[in-house]
C-alpha cells in the first residue's frame, strides 16, 4: 500500500515537472528582454526636459581635436544630428547657421552632430552652407542613442547646466538608410526655444 502510494505520487509529480523546467530555462531570456525594455525606455526618456544632458566626447569634424560635453557648460546650447543626404537637413542648415550667428553673443552655441555619413561628405555639406558652429562626428552613435534620436534631423536644446529644456523634430516624411527622416525645424521654433535658454542663463545670473 505504502509502496503503491509513493508510486502515484511520484508519478503525479512528472507532468508538473517539465514545466516547471522549461520556465527556469526561459528565465534568462526573459530577464534579458525585461533589462532590454527597460534600457530602451532610459534612451527614450533621456531628452525629458528637466533631466541632464549626457556627457561625451567626440571628434570635431574639421580635425582639430575633440569636444566634450565640459566644453559647453555654462552656456546655452542647440544641438543639431543632420547627416549631408538628409533632405531636411539641408533645407534647415541656412536657418540654424543665421540663428547662431544672430544670437551667440549671447551666450548662446550652436552644435551640430553628424551621423551615418562619409567625412567628406559631410565637410562639404558644412562648405555648403558655410556652417561657422562647431560640428562633431558620431561614428558609433553613442550620444545619438543616449539623447533618444528618433530621426533626422533632430535638435535639442540644453540650458547652461546643461540640462534638457526639449527637442524639436518634425513630421515622420520618409525612410532613407534605415533612418527615419523628419521634416525640418521652423524658424518659430528655433527662435522660441533660443530665447528660452537666453532667459534662464539671464535669470540664473541675477
Amino acid at each position: 500500500m505504502s509502496d503503491k502510494r509513493h508510486a502515484e505520487t511520484h508519478g503525479a509529480l512528472r507532468p508538473r515537472s517539465r514545466p516547471f523546467r522549461l520556465l527556469i530555462a526561459l528565465l534568462p531570456a526573459v530577464a534579458f528582454i525585461g533589462l532590454l525594455w527597460i534600457g530602451l525606455a532610459r534612451t527614450e526618456s533621456q531628452a525629458e526636459s528637466g533631466s541632464s544632458a549626457p556627457s561625451f566626447e567626440l571628434p570635431l569634424l574639421d580635425g582639430s581635436g575633440v569636444l566634450t560635453d565640459e566644453d559647453l557648460r555654462g552656456k546655452s546650447v542647440v544641438i543639431n544630428f543632420w547627416a549631408s543626404w538628409c533632405i531636411p537637413c539641408r533645407e534647415e542648415a541656412p536657418l540654424l547657421e543665421e540663428t547662431w550667428r544672430a544670437y551667440r553673443n549671447q551666450g548662446v552655441v550652436f552644435l551640430g552632430v553628424n551621423i551615418k555619413d562619409a567625412a567628406s561628405d559631410a565637410r562639404r555639406f558644412v562648405e555648403e552652407f558655410d556652417i561657422t558652429y562647431p560640428t562633431v562626428r558620431d561614428l558609433d552613435q553613442s550620444l545619438t542613442r543616449d539623447f533618444g534620436v528618433k530621426g533626422l534631423p533632430e535638435t535639442f536644446f540644453a540650458d547652461h547646466r546643461w540640462t534638457f529644456i526639449g527637442a524639436i523634430s518634425g513630421a515622420r516624411t520618409s525612410d532613407q538608410q534605415g533612418t527615419v527622416i523628419l521634416g525640418a525645424i521652423s524658424e518659430d521654433e528655433l527662435i522660441s526655444n533660443v530665447e528660452i535658454l537666453i532667459r534662464r542663463m539671464d535669470s540664473s545670473n541675477q
